[in-house]
């Protein structure tokens, strides 16, 4: 999780636990190290790096560690809010990974996101029928705004279909 919150490889991230930039502070069950948050929250409001904002992403410090920890638990109303944050800190690639894995549980909203990524090729390679299928399951676990933009697209394409 820390490689992605950084936007730093997992072996950039290693090589800080070995060189002691960042504590390792143990492993989980999985066997996964695990590293001091408040470092890694630190090394984010370095000079040149940015702690997501006010909005409808957590605005203080500990609301930001709530979000990392629930993230890195699995949750995927987290993982989704976590994804959109990174997104919008121009971290695409570590988003969709978040995206991915919240969408891999149902979760509407990382799904849209997911559409959106793949449309304008952000942290994933540009693929709109990719694009599309995300749009398409958003929709159908009832996004609103997904659900508008699937029925435009088959209006759209019915237009088309009967003007040709």
């Amino acid at each position: 999780m820390a490689s992605l919150v950084l936007g730093r490889s997992e072996r950039t991230v290693r090589r800080w636990c070995d060189d002691g930039t960042l504590s390792l502070v143990g492993t989980d069950p999985a066997g996964r190290a695990l590293v001091a948050l408040e470092q890694v929250l630190d090394m984010l409001e370095a000079p040149g790096a940015q702690v997501p904002g006010p909005g409808a992403a957590p605005g203080s410090r500990q609301q930001w560690m709530r979000l990392v920890l629930d993230a890195d638990a699995g949750d995927a109303e987290a993982l989704a809010c976590l994804g959109t944050e990174l997104l919008h800190d121009g971290r695409a690639a570590g988003a969709v990974s978040l995206l991915l894995e919240a969408a891999q549980q149902q979760h509407a909203d990382a799904m849209h996101w997911l559409s959106h990524c793949h449309l304008h090729g952000l942290g994933v390679e540009r693929d709109p029928d990719l694009a599309l299928m995300w749009l398409h399951r958003a929709a159908a676990r009832g996004h609103a705004v997904a659900r508008a933009q699937s029925q435009a697209l088959r209006r759209l394409s019915l237009q088309r279909a009967t003007s040709a």
